[in-house]
């Protein structure tokens, strides 16, 4: 359940964040065709987000990391051409007269341009949060299990504290702008851009360095350090928008509304009522996502204990070259996950593993000790026999391993007989890259 609830929020909850912002700033200053437009690029957002989803996680895909590395560069982009173009226009906007030309061409630009960026950043972060459910592996129970439910319940507590801090930002916002403060949401607004862009930075600085497609050591230092503090810049946000709200309380008590009737002044008192409560939501979520990145983190740590890396039987050719490794299945056939080892020429340790499918069977799974999504992390078992990637969490199906999709192994090719497992070497040596430091 944890493992879901840390997940989706660390996804989601800085960009539900910004985008509430966003959408309470072009509902309050552009017409109604930019209120329109912002709604587009939120659907589009999440359709995009969508359909990446399903291709990358239903399709191998050549050259596929790219598909998501598009996106990151996109908003980074987008991010920056927004500040250009709030400060061009952001005057304009929120001072000229209503039926100014000069207003509503403001409105259009920057309705475009918020639309725009919405679609990139959604299209970057929610395909991972789309895709969480249909990895409730449970280990072969089925989704009428406890284990379902627990990942579902986790998972959906996940996606309600984003969409309540994403209402509770909008209507602040909302509330703080009838009421006539301007100067605060505006300018944590654009503060939260700027943080939001330094996250983008680091999230694409990530996949360059790390594939060598920019070769510099201090990026690839400032991409880890980015990642490790990741929930620092949705404190960012959040720190943000209680600045709003501590600005919107404060003019509460001091601010002096005229008003000529009784109902009016119900009415203005109603409103400033309202931006304290989602004051209260939004400190509520702000509790909430400070446990979901410190305390439900180490509450869901797992004490790993790995099986041992063996030394299968090497086997020569002629000429005295290393051709095949051989597992007996007296070593494997206890049912526990079984690790092995070979050290290639290039000096790489490639491991490989091995396990019963099933008992009482011949059925074993082989594959790497790695898959190709979380990369060389490999596998353990945990104490009620389940196989687990160690990066992820994501409880492996026994029978699906050897097979495509997911988190499972990366397919090795082997031969079996009544006796042993085989696997050449020349596998060991084709995939010798996957756990190359």
């Amino acid at each position: 359940m944890l493992t879901y609830l840390i997940n989706v929020t660390s996804d989601m909850l800085a960009l539900s964040l910004l985008i509430g912002m966003i959408t309470a700033f072009t509902d309050t200053y552009c017409k109604s065709s930019g209120k329109i437009i912002a709604r587009i690029g939120i659907s589009l957002g999440v359709i995009a987000a969508g359909v990446r989803a399903y291709f990358t996680n239903t399709r191998r895909m050549k050259n596929g990391w790219m598909i998501g590395t598009y996106g990151y560069g996109f908003t980074l982009g987008l991010l920056v051409l927004t500040l250009i173009i709030l400060a061009v226009f952001g005057y304009f906007l929120m001072r000229k007269p209503e039926k100014s030309k000069m207003k509503t061409a403001s409105s259009w630009v920057i309705s475009i341009v918020f639309a725009l960026l919405t679609t990139a950043a959604l299209y970057s972060s929610l395909p991972n949060v789309l895709v969480y459910p249909f990895q409730f592996d449970t280990g072969g129970n089925g989704i009428i299990s406890s284990e379902f439910f627990q990942r579902l319940g986790g998972y959906l507590l996940g996606v309600i504290i984003c969409l309540v801090s994403c209402l509770g930002v909008y209507k602040l916002y909302m509330c703080a702008a009838l009421k006539g403060i301007k100067a605060v949401p505006f300018t944590t607004m654009c503060i939260a851009l700027i943080l939001y862009g330094v996250f983008s930075f680091g999230r694409l600085m990530a996949v360059l360095t790390t594939r060598k497609i920019i070769d510099s050591a201090e990026l690839f230092s400032f991409s880890a350090q980015s990642n490790n503090l990741a929930h620092w810049y949705t404190y960012g946000l959040f720190i943000l928008a209680l600045i709003t709200a501590i600005a919107f309380i404060i003019g509460c008590y001091t601010k002096k509304e005229p008003y000529s009737t009784k109902a009016q002044h119900r009415k203005q008192r109603a409103l400033w009522r309202s931006g304290r409560r989602y004051s209260v939501v939004l400190t509520v979520c702000f509790i909430a996502g400070i446990l979901c990145s410190t305390l439900f983190v180490e509450m869901n740590k797992v004490v790993i204990r790995e099986a041992p890396v063996e030394e299968p039987v090497i086997v020569k050719d002629k000429s005295g070259e290393d051709k095949e490794l051989q597992v007996p299945l007296e070593m494997v056939s206890d049912g526990h996950l079984h690790r092995f080892g070979y050290k290639t020429t290039e000096g790489n340790n490639v491991r490989f593993i091995v396990a019963l499918k099933q008992e009482n069977t011949s059925n074993y799974g082989v594959g790497l000790d790695a898959c190709e999504i979380c990369g060389e992390a490999g596998y353990y078992e945990n104490n009620a026999g389940q196989i687990v990637c160690k990066k992820c969490n994501v409880i492996m199906n026994r029978t699906t391993i050897g097979m495509k999709g997911g988190c499972n192994p990366i397919i090795i090719d082997y031969d079996m007989d009544e006796n042993a497992i085989t696997v050449p070497v020349s596998e060991m040596v084709k995939n010798q890259n996957v756990f190359k430091n």
